[in-house]
């Protein structure tokens, strides 16, 4: 769920009660059940979490995206109905927090800003917004119980396993750009040498300074020492809980290139072994199962009608090309969101949280 991104704020319910920013301006562009979404409110919406989540406005230009993020709008809009009067004044100060370091953002980011002012963006409007989708998740996270916890860990467990590792990245791609850099089978004959070279006994060392593209490792002979698993990106965070420790393993191909990787420590972290902050991050996650339950289960017989305006046509682009670009993108947008859980290692791949 793109909500995800914000679920770690908590916040009181804004002053302005009931009326979402925006709210019966314009053509309705979607109707449910007791209410309407019009144009001014879903572009202050859109243009809020584009802020928060830079990269949904990526994502927003694919209409069957554009679709399904208002209908999760919509979601959230009968959600926040539900909440009544629940109200927690204590929370006024993190919602102003969260605020001054948005207001911050915008005041620093020209592009930003001009995209603000052009909807109509206020204080209110984000701090409403905010407000609007962290007491969701603060509610459903009432609903999560002990077991839903221990459950949510059990399918995950492998994440919480602490890692020491080497690797040497081959890097095809500017983890800053996105550009290539390196065509992908001369990064495999790369790592295919550089694999060579370890399982002859060369230096990681010397050959991480030399091959490695990875700033964050390369002076450090590729070392990663007792991270958790889930910091990593999928493709190195598979090898690094399945690959044989102790030995150098074949080339891993991830979207930032090969990575040649020795395990060289792996140690599983029992459930009563977590940290608090790990233990609130299943119960986050457990809470955004029950929602997208909600989503997905409930939430389509309540939506009468979906009316967004057609896109603008691109007279450069191919026949079908949109559709292609859809067709794997949704996973992009939802895995997208979780990505404010980074930390320094995150450096060893840029590749491990984009």
């Amino acid at each position: 769920m793109l909500v995800v991104v914000l679920a770690a704020g908590c916040g009181k319910k804004n002053d302005s009660e009931g009326t979402a920013p925006g709210a019966g301006e314009g053509k309705a562009v979607a109707t449910y059940k007791d209410g309407t979404v019009t144009e001014t409110e879903f572009a202050k919406y859109s243009t809020f979490f584009g802020i928060v989540q830079p990269q949904t406005e990526m994502y927003l230009s694919i209409p069957q995206l554009q679709e399904q993020f208002l209908r999760e709008y919509v979601g959230y809009k009968i959600l926040k109905t539900r909440l009544g009067d629940k109200e927690d004044k204590a929370m006024e100060e993190e919602v102003n927090n969260f605020y001054t370091q948005i207001k911050q953002q915008i005041d620093a980011t020209p592009e930003v800003k001009a995209k603000v002012d052009k909807v109509g963006l206020t204080e209110a409007d984000i701090k409403y917004f905010y407000t609007m989708i962290t007491s969701i998740m603060k509610d459903e996270e009432s609903k999560v119980k002990d077991a839903d916890v221990q459950a949510q860990y059990d399918k995950t467990k492998d994440d919480y396993n602490m890692i020491t590792v080497r690797h040497i990245l081959v890097g095809t791609v500017n983890p800053e750009t996105g550009e290539e850099t390196r065509k992908d089978e001369d990064a495999l004959k790369i790592a295919q040498e550089v694999k060579k070279k370890l399982d002859a006994g060369g230096d990681w060392t010397a050959l991480a300074k030399q091959y490695s593209d990875d700033a964050g490792s390369k002076e450090t002979g590729g070392l990663y020492e007792n991270q958790q698993a889930k910091v990593w990106v999928a493709e190195f965070k598979d090898a690094a809980n399945k690959q044989e420790v102790g030995k150098v393993g074949d080339p891993v191909k991830s979207s930032y290139g090969y990575h040649v990787m020795k395990v060289e420590k792996r140690e599983p972290t029992a459930f009563d072994k977590l940290s608090a902050e790990d233990k609130e991050g299943l119960k986050q996650a457990a809470a955004s199962e029950i929602l997208n339950t909600f989503m997905t289960k409930e939430l389509p017989g309540l939506i009468t009608k979906v009316d967004l305006p057609a896109p603008p046509a691109d007279p450069n682009a191919a026949g079908g090309a949109t559709n292609g670009a859809a067709g794997g993108a949704t996973n992009g947008a939802a895995n997208g969101a979780a990505a404010p859980d980074s930390t320094s290692t995150d450096k060893k791949e840029e590749p491990a949280t984009k």
